[in-house]
């Protein structure tokens, strides 16, 4: 299905974004909920370093369209999660959806999970609590997007860091390069703040010592956040925190960091990076 949308973002800093995109609607149907990611200037990054950027969650399902959007504005600083509706034109292949009359479009491209070219218009807007006489502020930038494709498999690949053991004795800390295996799955529909739980495990060679973990975070655009689930006895398991991010297709895993610790003298411990590909 061809489809032609236009959506309404809303900025925390009352700026109005009018823009034109292209939109691929996912090889699945087409009432599924898609992970996009907007952000301003010529290409996509994870996590986004230019601003403003939105992360967040589209469906379109009969003649009725909905949308889910945080607005990054400058690093590690978001806005409030935002709800968008509207509705489909099948016979235009339309898709609109707006929210205090903040608005942008986009037509399909020819590569599914293609980078996506924003044509922005500027505007005025005031926010549902201001009161004065002011227009405020005006805003056009290039902008991008890009839809995100889920992450359902598991991911292989070497990652490279410091292995070692905590305390005195054992391993001692040194480089290593690590068969990972990384199994995730996506939840089919968002949370409050437009991202998609993710829950998995992580497994390495048992001459690592590196336990097999269970995992669970989001993905939001192209930035993953893994954590291993909270035990209820701290010694009984490691603690581990894995940042990443994904290509638009979903078939590559790039760790930026995965911290693993042990939970006491004498277990083991790690610091690694790498990439990770779909099997």
């Amino acid at each position: 299905m061809r489809i032609r949308a236009s959506i309404a973002l809303l900025f925390p800093l009352a700026c109005l974004l009018g823009c034109t995109l292209p939109y691929t609607p996912s090889p699945t149907p087409a009432d599924t909920w898609e992970n996009w990611q907007i952000q301003a200037g010529s290409a996509i990054t994870s996590p986004p370093n230019t601003y403003p950027s939105f992360l967040g969650a589209i469906q379109v399902q009969g003649t009725q369209a909905t949308g889910i959007f945080t607005t990054v504005v400058a690093a590690g600083t978001t806005g409030q999660p935002l709800d968008y509706t509207g509705a489909f034109d099948s016979s235009t292949e339309d898709v609109t959806l707006a929210t205090f009359g903040y608005g942008f479009g986009y037509t399909q491209p020819s590569t599914p999970y293609a980078l996506v070219p924003v044509s922005v218009t500027g505007g005025c807007v005031y926010p549902p609590t201001y009161t004065g006489a002011e227009c405020l502020a005006i805003f056009a930038v290039p902008s991008v997007g890009v839809q995100i494709a889920p992450l359902n498999g598991t991911y292989t690949g070497t990652l490279t860091g410091t292995l070692g053991t905590i305390g005195t004795t054992g391993l001692p800390r040194h480089i290593a390069s690590l068969l990972a295996s990384l199994t995730l799955t996506q939840s089919s529909t968002p949370n409050s703040s437009g991202q998609f739980p993710l829950n998995g495990s992580i497994t390495f060679p048992s001459s690592s010592n590196l336990s097999t973990t269970t995992l669970a975070g989001t993905v939001s655009g192209e930035g993953i956040a893994l954590a291993n689930v909270p035990y209820a006895n701290p010694v009984a398991g490691p603690t581990i925190t894995l940042t990443a991010s994904t290509d638009p297709a979903a078939t590559q895993i790039t760790v930026t960091n995965l911290d693993y610790t042990g939970p006491a003298l004498g277990t083991p411990y790690a610091t690694l990076t790498g990439t990770l590909t779909l099997q």
